[in-house]
């Protein structure tokens, strides 16, 4: 325990220069969630099944049964509607690459994630549009997460500690050579220290009631917060409740009575998040249909949305400006695929992800 305290105080210091409340915690997440989830709406609080490197409540991570260390990559693009005739770069609009490392037992789990955002520039009207090059902003994102987990059969608890960092910087990339700039300028140049956007650093507690049908989870993303001034850990009520997050799954068994695996098995999920929030209250639900062969070995479809609910409007009510979520996924032994889509309803754009993980 005191290597362990050792070394998050160490963490925190390395960070707090760069500490911020500028992000949302849960959009944080979604950096470096488990695409599974992510198809369904970016549901998760009451997830039974601990898959994924940065589990979205920490209490799940009591539900995996063996030591286990994985590594997943995956790469997503934003398609917006237009006409490309006069875009130089058409397919290069704003790419997302990131690399997830996990070590975890039941008890306890370290989560590494390290990721690149282009963020295409948009320019002022009035001036020409550049014909032979693309100017976009790239953000290094990394994330780092040590999680813990103790309970029950049926009641788990989980607190995590979180610390995230974006540093950003201007380049160009060449219609003549686009995937060459591409790597180059985004992967392989440094990232000045001075060009720092803003960092992230968030703390949460999560409690998980979980039946063979039904499962009930609880989760807080602000446990603690960083006091800019002082960079001190500080503990608010009031911030706690504005990150309290509800979530309720209900699913079919993975088994039947008899022990033998069920052909299909169906989840549903509904979240809601930043309950106290006045602008970042959210309602999310999602659905899967999980074809099984063997028990390493299956097909799932996905779908879902999620919109925010400021607190000046119905918790239930749908307007109809949130995005919609669909994708496949599947599992073949060690190995693990997803695709996901997203399309926001407030403007004409499709976003698509596809990840690979291997359990090693």
């Amino acid at each position: 325990m005191p290597r362990i305290r050792n070394v998050l105080i160490m963490t925190f210091l390395l960070f707090s220069p760069l500490f911020a409340s500028s992000w949302d915690s849960l959009d944080m997440m979604d950096r470096f969630s488990n695409l599974r989830y992510r198809a369904m709406g970016s549901t998760g609080v009451a997830a039974s099944e601990a898959e994924g490197t940065f589990a979205l409540n920490p209490a799940l991570l009591f539900k995996s049964e063996s030591n286990r260390f994985s590594v997943g990559t995956r790469y997503g693009e934003t398609f917006f509607s237009g006409d490309d005739s006069i875009d130089p770069i058409p397919w290069i609009t704003q790419p997302e690459a990131s690399l997830d490392l996990h070590f975890s037992n039941r008890y306890v789990a370290l989560s590494i994630g390290l990721g690149n955002v282009l963020v295409r520039e948009q320019l002022d009207p009035g001036d020409s549009y550049p014909t032979d090059r693309e100017i976009y902003t790239a953000n290094n994102l990394s994330r780092i997460q040590l999680t813990g987990s103790y309970g029950w059969r049926s009641i788990t608890f989980g607190l995590y500690a979180s610390v995230g960092t974006a540093t950003g910087r201007n380049v160009e990339i060449r219609k003549e050579r686009p995937l060459f700039d591409y790597i180059s300028r985004t992967y392989l140049e440094r990232y000045d220290s001075s060009g720092a956007t803003g960092g992230d650093f968030s703390s949460g507690l999560g409690i998980l009631i979980s039946y063979p049908w039904i499962s009930i989870g609880l989760l807080s993303t602000s446990l603690f917060t960083i006091e800019e001034e002082t960079n001190r850990l500080v503990l608010d009520v009031t911030d706690i409740f504005n990150g309290v997050a509800v979530g309720i799954a209900a699913n079919t068994p993975k088994f039947s009575r008899n022990n033998e695996l069920n052909p299909l098995v169906i989840l549903a999920m509904a979240d809601f998040t930043d309950l106290g929030a006045e602008e970042d209250r959210s309602f999310r639900f999602g659905v899967e249909a999980k074809v099984q062969f063997l028990s390493d070995l299956w097909v799932a479809l996905r779908g879902g949305y999620r919109e925010k609910r400021p607190l000046d409007e119905s918790l239930f009510a749908i307007r109809g400006t949130g995005e919609i979520t669909g994708g496949i996924g599947g599992r073949f032994g060690d190995v693990g695929t997803d695709i996901v889509m997203t399309i926001p309803l407030s403007n004409e754009s499709v976003r698509i992800t596809m990840g690979v993980a291997w359990k090693f």
